[in-house]
């Protein structure tokens, strides 16, 4: 199996890990960074690859990730190596829907998705799931009360990045 490259993102207040294989980004992790929770991940999906950090490997990876932070782009449209249910896969994608600095509720994007707005809870399971952070924007995604909460990368950076894209707009 290919192995793992991976970098340690520093801009401003963020600090994240980027993970890509050859294929294309396989995870983003929460900020603060932590490389156990990068480390877990990759034991759990795919136990065979190595990790190995490679700056320049992943040189596109970080500037398309400080460009966003700082505000000069609204996407992220980047090579992806992604695995998971085609349930899961249908939301994460759905998820990319979401426009920009705009958020949906957990039934709305149910909905979206052809199901009942009872759906919301596996809906949410998906989302927690999501292994790319920002590049499938789950940060987009409130309950109905409209307070943010459960995001795998913290409260804090959930309000961070939503609080981002109100700034940005």
């Amino acid at each position: 199996m290919s192995p793992i490259y991976y970098t340690l993102l520093h801009y401003d207040e963020w600090t994240m890990y980027l993970a890509a294989t050859s294929k294309g980004l396989c995870f983003v992790g929460s900020s603060p960074a932590s490389f156990e929770e990068m480390a877990e991940w990759a034991a759990k999906h795919m136990p065979q690859a190595d990790l190995l950090l490679d700056d320049e490997k992943m040189a596109p990876y970080l500037t398309a990730f400080i460009d966003y932070l700082s505000g000069k782009s609204r996407e992220l449209n980047l090579p992806s190596d992604i695995k998971g249910t085609p349930f899961q896969l249908e939301v994460w994608q759905a998820l990319r829907m979401i426009p920009y600095g705009e958020t949906v509720t957990y039934g709305e994007l149910a909905s979206r998705l052809g199901r009942s707005p009872m759906a919301a809870r596996s809906v949410g399971t998906a989302i927690g799931k999501n292994p790319l952070l920002i590049i499938f924007p789950c940060h987009r995604v409130i309950p109905k009360s409209g307070a943010p909460r459960g995001f795998r990368g913290g409260l804090e950076m959930k309000r961070r990045l939503l609080e981002l894209e109100q700034t940005s707009l």
